[in-house]
């Protein structure tokens, strides 16, 4: 009784004694691992997963923890290859090792922890399986511990290893398709330089030649040359009028690249909506009558939105060739500016036929053919207005009834301007123009039409004889083809910037290239006054030039 009692005792003190706290490191066995070391080089090894170095320096360094850790002879990775069906060896640290191999999946220790995902031991060396987000990886191998290696340590030190070789295998994946977007995108890059001067020369190749035929048929119209019957004069109105229709398809498909592309580029100023459509009118204004359609501006006031005056004149330019393009003779186009809600409106209304849901639907769409109308309707005018709209903030619409369409584009309005910004008039200077154009058809027409306003016109075919004039002559004016043969055009506005007395010579670009209007922005050497679209808009070209330049003479008309 006495002994039980004894015993029960022990027992309750043995019971009520309170766990011992882990043994202090310095105190600890050497061949004891102590929780805090393993939290310590786990945290480690985690820390190297994102420093951002390459997979196999992460791997090493991980290695190198491993076998700090355990103080091993050597530590090591199998790595599984599919197509060899064996685990080969992957990267090592410590000492050589004659049992550094490649194994098959189920040989030896390394083998059966692969195969059976489980620790496996053989003498000195133990092995656990690396399990990776794709399956089974390799094996992590540990040689010679001086340190005690429970499962539990090893799985755990696996665990980081394989979570290395994931990561590592995701970063060196995005470095590839990394590599891959740098160069798609650099040659995206240079698809588009090559784009770019494609359309640049495109343009300016197919609307040099324009300009002489335009001009002439002009010059024929007028009888400039000499009097025609009314037969012959019909058939040149008519010659006339199919160049135009030549010049604004190559007009449209440039634009509506550029657009597209996103490459154009839009100035950001003040525009009078009015004075804008006014002008669109008067350009128009013979066509309408050709066609024998009434074209009627309804009155109003002035309304002024922010953006680029040439894309909305272009924009507005196509609204009405549209309704022209649907009416017959004898039918109206109304156009109507007006302000509400915050939007300036520019509304073209035609008495035309009535459109059907589908075409109404399709009227924005590029290339899509008009069921309705003359065969001289364009399939990419109504598109280019909607992206021109779209561009300055606004939108484009569009309603059909009985009484026919309406087309409509909304832009924000521009409440900052009570009135028309006036420029200073300046008056215009005595002098003559130098005529810099390389293309001798182009020359010709443009030297015989302002001779025959009166002015003193000075030719130069290339750079060179224009810095050869300049050198001795003071011109008022200068008109600049920037394409020329023997160098580009730039270099004669940047002599004429840099020669002390002629620095504010005014400059007007005469180019057929498609990005002119980007030519606006340049600053000192490369700042211009404006410039005339190949093929030239004769009226266009005369009354600026009679803003800037008196003419030396008047001829009797």
């Amino acid at each position: 009784m006495r002994s039980r009692s004894k015993s029960s005792n022990q027992a309750k003190v043995v019971a009520l004694r309170p766990e011992l706290p882990p043994l202090p490191a310095a105190q600890r066995p050497e061949h004891v691992l102590g929780l805090d070391e393993v939290t310590e080089a786990l945290a480690d090894m985690a820390r190297q997963l994102a420093r951002g170095t390459t997979g196999g320096e992460t791997l090493r360094l991980q290695l190198s923890r491993v076998l700090t850790l355990l103080k091993a002879q050597v530590v090591y990775v199998l790595v599984h290859d599919p197509v060899a069906r064996q685990l080969r060896v992957g990267r090592v640290r410590g000492r050589a090792d004659a049992r550094i191999r490649a194994v098959m999946p189920g040989e030896g220790a390394p083998g059966r922890a692969f195969e059976e995902l489980e620790v496996r031991r053989e003498g000195d060396l133990v092995c656990a399986p690396l399990v990776g987000r794709q399956g089974a990886l390799g094996v992590l191998c540990v040689m010679g511990a001086k340190r005690e290696v429970t499962e539990q340590v090893l799985n755990a030190l696996a665990t980081q290893v394989s979570a290395g070789f994931d990561v590592a295998e995701l970063r060196d994946e995005m470095q590839r398709r990394n590599k891959d977007l740098e160069t798609a995108l650099a040659g995206l890059r240079s698809l588009e330089q090559h784009r770019e001067g494609l359309l640049g020369n495109l343009s300016h190749d197919l609307k040099t030649p324009l300009t002489p035929i335009k001009a002439w048929l002009g010059l024929l119209g007028r009888q400039r040359l000499g009097p025609l019957s009314e037969e012959q004069r019909q058939a040149v109105l008519k010659c006339e009028r199919n160049t135009d229709r030549l010049l604004r398809l190559v007009d449209d498909l440039i634009l509506m690249s550029r657009l597209q592309s996103g490459k154009m580029q839009l100035a950001d100023k003040p525009v009078a909506l009015r004075a804008l459509v006014e002008r669109t009118v008067r350009a128009l204004a013979t066509s309408a009558e050709l066609a024998g359609v009434q074209l009627v501006l309804r009155p109003g006031s002035e309304t002024y939105v922010r953006g680029d005056a040439e894309r909305l004149t272009e924009a507005s330019f196509l609204l009405v060739e549209h309704a022209l393009n649907r009416c017959a003779a004898g039918e109206r186009v109304e156009l109507e500016i007006g302000a509400q809600d915050g939007l300036a409106s520019i509304t073209v209304r035609d008495s035309a036929e009535r459109l059907d849901e589908e075409s109404l639907e399709g009227l924005f769409a590029p290339f899509v053919q008009p069921r309705h109308g003359r065969s001289m309707a364009s399939s990419l005018g109504l598109p280019l207005v909607s992206r021109i709209a779209q561009l300055h903030g606004g939108r484009a619409e569009a309603t059909s009834e009985a009484g026919g369409t309406t087309v409509r584009i909304l832009l924000p309005l521009f409440a900052g301007a009570l009135g028309d910004p006036q420029e200073a008039q300046v008056e215009p200077r005595a002098g003559g123009i130098l005529l810099v154009e390389d293309d001798p058809d182009c020359r010709e027409v443009l030297n015989q039409l302002l001779t025959e306003e009166g002015y003193r016109v000075m030719e130069a075919a290339s750079a060179s004889e224009a810095r050869k004039l300049i050198a001795h002559f003071r011109p008022a004016l200068v008109l600049l083809d920037l394409r020329l043969r023997d160098e580009d055009g730039r270099a004669v506005l940047r002599t004429l910037r840099s020669t002390p007395g002629l620095e504010e010579v005014p400059v007007y670009v005469v180019s057929g290239a498609s990005d002119l209007a980007r030519l606006t922005s340049g600053t000192g050497l490369d700042r211009i006054d404006g410039y005339f679209e190949k093929p030239l808009v004769v009226s266009k070209l005369l009354d600026t030039v009679a803003a800037v330049v008196r003419p030396a003479k008047q001829l009797a008309r």
